[in-house]
């Protein structure tokens, strides 16, 4: 007989927009806590979750058997995580020009955990343990430690790997070695008193966990008397984890992802995330929905009213050459951020360039909105569309003499370099449809270099 899951999943194929929005509600949690454990709380986690959840509901119509949803879902998470790490790979070495691509602290997966969890003593240094271990095995992590919490079954973690059963039995035993290794070297980095040698030996670390250093630090645990105690009381990983709740989602995530799937067809989806982009949409309305106050990576989600039909169709059109975009690249950027402002700017155009969208042109009452905002978010060291008094991205915009049509706001927090927060907009498909919004022909870019930043906002619009 088929259960409720299953009849959900099943209504949710056919297109019902109410089971779809409850698969989301029902499966977000797990996707959110597989990613980030897996991803080490990577400042990408929400993009890979909205990704994953957006494929998911793009294939639910291939889907054959309902039962399978569940195994079926986190191999498009593991998919989507395997993806992200490739990419990173092919990163070249971390500059200024790529730091706004660096994890954001606060949205530490393994802090996170411990603060939202209550976790202490050995459930506490198992967390702390995942930083140390390699991305294959930190991404099995994430699904044994939703199986040992009660999340998911054997046989659905290795259909989440591609695996046999017994292949992933024997890849759980190996990883479960490798995390013990790597709790006893978290446990002698901690100790009180701590071994004189191995203080000596980590005098040059940069406290960062690196496979090179764990394998130094688990070398002299095995053979240092005092640091090879530190194994005979560990408690059995799975004896600590069983039970452990799901670390609850930032609520944005629910907000931005429910709406998409309202959206039955694809080709009414793809015109809804044209007229509104899909990082956060609220359907037809006029507003969208803003923000909590939960901490946010450096790049926050993406506002924007209801945005008009493009005045043009997108056309095709060759980009600039790449001594015209070197160029555009060279000014040095100012103390008050000019330099890093035009080249926003140029930048900006450049992508709308490609797909055939018109050049905007910066506004002074834009401008001066934008920088406003920064400078307010870098004195109150936060990331977030609403002002201090409550008031949205229209409303300031409209106070500082802007007669609207439509609008959208970008922000970022961190990024040091235009082509950096630029890369890190253009990833992200909400931040990106408002900039090659063809609908939108205005622009005005605020730029705050106060301590904690830089501190971007970009205002997109169209006037009346």
């Amino acid at each position: 007989m088929e259960g409720g899951e299953e009849r959900l999943v099943r209504r949710a194929r056919d297109g019902d927009a109410a089971a779809r929005e409850q698969l989301i509600s029902d499966y977000l949690p797990l996707v959110y806590n597989v990613v980030g454990r897996a991803l080490d709380g990577h400042a990408d986690v929400d993009d890979v979750v909205q990704d994953t959840v957006l494929r998911a509901l793009r294939g639910l119509g291939g889907l054959r058997d309902p039962s399978r949803f569940r195994s079926w879902l986190l191999a498009i998470a593991m998919n989507q995580v395997r993806r992200r790490w490739t990419a990173g790979r092919r990163r070249p070495t971390v500059d200024l020009e790529s730091a706004g691509e660096i994890a954001d602290p606060s949205a530490d997966f393994v802090e996170v955990a411990v603060a939202r969890l209550g976790l202490s003593g050995q459930r506490r240094e198992v967390a702390e343990a995942t930083r140390w271990l390699d991305p294959a095995d930190r991404e099995l992590l994430a699904l044994w430690w939703s199986e040992v919490a009660g999340e998911l079954t054997r046989p659905e973690l290795a259909a989440a790997l591609g695996l046999t059963t017994a292949h992933a039995a024997v890849r759980v035993k190996r990883m479960k070695e490798q995390l013990d290794a790597v709790r006893v070297v978290v446990r002698a980095l901690a100790a009180e008193p701590e071994c004189p040698t191995l203080a000596a030996m980590t005098a040059g670390w940069d406290g960062r966990p690196a496979p090179l250093w764990r394998k130094r630090i688990a070398r002299h645990a095995r053979d240092c008397r005092a640091c090879s105690e530190h194994r005979r009381a560990l408690v059995p990983a799975e004896s600590l984890l069983a039970g452990l709740v799901l670390i609850p989602p930032p609520p944005q995530l629910a907000r931005e992802l429910l709406p998409v799937a309202a959206v039955r067809s694809a080709a009414v989806r793809n015109a809804a995330l044209v007229a509104v982009p899909a990082v956060i949409l609220a359907g037809l309305a006029v507003w969208g929905l803003w923000p909590s106050d939960e901490p946010r990576p450096p790049i926050a989600a993406p506002e924007t009213s209801a945005l008009p039909s493009p005045r043009e169709k997108p056309r095709p059109a060759p980009p600039p050459s790449s001594r015209a975009f070197a160029a555009w690249l060279s000014p040095a950027p100012s103390k008050s951020g000019g330099g890093l402002r035009e080249q926003v700017v140029r930048l900006v155009n450049t992508e709308r360039a490609r797909r055939g969208c018109r050049p905007m042109r910066e506004n002074a009452r834009l401008t001066a909105a934008a920088q406003k905002h920064s400078e307010e978010m870098a004195s109150r060291r936060t990331l977030d569309h609403a002002s201090a008094d409550g008031r949205n991205p229209g409303d300031r915009i409209t106070a500082a003499g802007y007669r609207w049509r439509a609008w959208a706001e970008n922000i970022a927090q961190g990024s040091r370099t235009s082509t950096a927060v630029m890369a890190s907009w253009m990833k992200s498909p909400g931040h990106r449809d408002n900039i090659v919004n063809c609908g939108l022909s205005e622009i005005g870019v605020g730029i705050s270099l106060r301590p904690g930043g830089p501190w971007w906002t970009q205002k997109l619009a169209d006037p009346r």
